[in-house]
């Protein structure tokens, strides 16, 4: 009796420490931890990780590029003098494949054992606040779901070596796709805020087109999208606006368009044999790519990829679209258990100018309407119809610039659109726009005066400002007086007086 009456007594003191001794590993900050889920390309991929034989397959450097296109320069020569396609077929796909096919995957969506991504990361330090983040990296070609389990796995640990209850998670780009896995898999018990910035949460039309075939080079797009980057160059602001000036030049003088004819004329010549031997056999045997596909275009790429339904392969594109279909009622229901919701997304700039979806306004490689769960988007260039405006009962969710109506968003009050603002590119003001997301206790919507719905990214003034209507070429200068605003005001008049003299409003 006396054994049974210590053990008793033993038991009853343990149970009395266990609430002690988790109330000294908790944390009392009042920061929740933040995990930051990288984009597409977070983690290299390595053949041969650690041996001699070393290379790296992603984020490739130039030599491993030049070494394999030397040795095939001159077949690639004579192919181009005797307009010999197939020669230049030949050694295109060779290169393709000398280069990017030990990316590839087996039938069952799985990597060589010798192509591995050795970095990946694992939460290690136990200080967090809004100035560090846990950076959650992956391998893009594999099943997102695996992610999924790894991200659960980190979050675990983070919140074991914080002492806090709850993670707040940031996912960028492709990190959405993780998310979306995520939820469907784990639910949210363990998140206090969720974060998406240029996320593919709805695909990519660049992807859904090129896995359709629908490939289409055009003047217009190549131009802009040429402009577009001129901000983002580490180049004087004289030199920029030479460049600027040059691309306009070059539209006019119909250089664009003679390009375009000989690329369409080379594309025609060769897009099915790169399809059919290096792009699908490598990139469609990736279920993470096969994510980036838009629902509308899901069943057409299927077919037009030559995707076994009976592949363990299929099984995991398939089970993708499980949490595509799910993710706005699991957030909903995250969103109507406390848990904190912020899309973030960027518009007016031409996105990829390879597919015949070049007019979708977009961040430069997802489009809005995806990235932001449903908004009505203009086309890239135009506004809104009047039509289309006056028929809104409430104009609430309107750009100022008559771009986008965000009411069609799953989340409305919960999503912001960045104009100008080039896909996951950073500075100080878009910083401290999260930091006001992740240090709030309460939700934070777009009626909020500091950071309406619409902003205005400037990477040269650093700034996040309110979008107030579409400026002329002639204001945006008034407002920031640089050699690249000047040219693009006097382009814009020299274009306008182009085709009034042609004729041509």
């Amino acid at each position: 009796m006396k054994k049974l009456i210590s053990l008793f007594l033993c038991v009853v003191l343990l149970m009395g420490l266990m609430p002690v001794a988790s109330a000294e590993n908790s944390c009392g900050c009042g920061f929740s931890p933040v995990i930051y889920v990288g984009a597409l390309g977070c983690a290299d991929i390595y053949r041969d990780a650690g041996l001699p034989t070393e290379q790296r397959l992603w984020q490739i450097d130039t030599d491993f590029i030049l070494a394999n296109i030397k040795p095939e320069l001159l077949d690639l020569t004579l192919g181009i003098a005797a307009s010999d396609y197939d020669k230049i077929g030949d050694v295109l796909i060779k290169v393709v494949n000398k280069t990017l096919g030990d990316l590839a995957l087996d039938q069952n969506g799985d990597s060589a054992e010798n192509v591995t991504a050795p970095s990946l990361n694992f939460p290690t330090n136990r200080s967090h606040n809004a100035d560090t983040q846990f950076y959650f990296n992956y391998d893009f070609r594999l099943d997102p779901y695996i992610h999924a389990d790894r991200l659960n796995e980190c979050i675990v640990e983070l919140k074991r070596i914080t002492g806090h209850d709850k993670v707040q998670l940031k996912a960028s780009s492709m990190g959405g796709i993780v998310l979306s896995c995520y939820l469907e898999r784990y639910g949210y018990d363990d998140v206090e805020t969720i974060i998406t910035q240029c996320s593919p949460l709805w695909g990519t039309a660049v992807a859904g087109e090129l896995f359709t075939g629908k490939f289409e080079l055009n003047a217009i797009s190549l131009r802009r999208y040429a402009q577009g980057a001129l901000p983002y160059m580490e180049e004087s602001d004289f030199i920029e606006g030479v460049i600027y000036s040059l691309t306009d030049v070059l539209l006019v003088t119909g250089v664009w368009s003679g390009l375009i004819a000989l690329g369409d004329n080379f594309v025609n010549k060769l897009i099915d044999r790169v399809y059919d031997e290096a792009l699908v056999p490598i990139f469609g045997s990736m279920p993470g790519i096969w994510a980036f596909v838009p629902q509308e275009y899901y069943e057409d790429s299927l077919e037009f990829m030559g995707t076994d339904k009976e592949s363990v392969l299929y099984e995991k594109i398939a089970s993708y679209r499980i949490a595509q279909a799910n993710l706005v009622d699991n957030l909903t229901v995250a969103k109507n258990d406390g848990v904190k919701l912020y899309f973030v997304c960027g518009y007016n700039v031409q996105r990829t100018p390879l597919v015949s979806a070049w007019k979708n306004t977009s961040d430069g490689i997802v489009d809005t309407k995806y990235a932001s769960l449903g908004a009505t988007c203009a086309d890239l260039g135009e506004e809104l119809s009047s039509e289309y405006i006056n028929n809104l009962s409430d104009k609430t969710y309107l750009s100022p610039d008559n771009m986008i109506d965000a009411s069609t968003c799953a989340f409305p009050d919960n999503t912001w659109f960045l104009r100008d603002w080039l896909h996951c590119t950073g500075n100080a003001a878009l910083t401290e726009f999260y930091k006001y997301f992740l240090t709030s206790d309460e939700q934070i919507t777009i009626d909020n005066e500091k950071y309406p719905q619409y902003l205005l990214y400037d990477t040269n003034a650093v700034t996040l400002t309110p979008v107030t209507k579409n400026l002329t070429a002639f204001e945006i200068f008034k407002m920031s007086p640089t050699f690249l605003n000047f040219i693009r005001m006097l382009s814009e008049f020299i274009t306008k007086l182009f085709y009034m003299l042609l004729g041509d409003r």
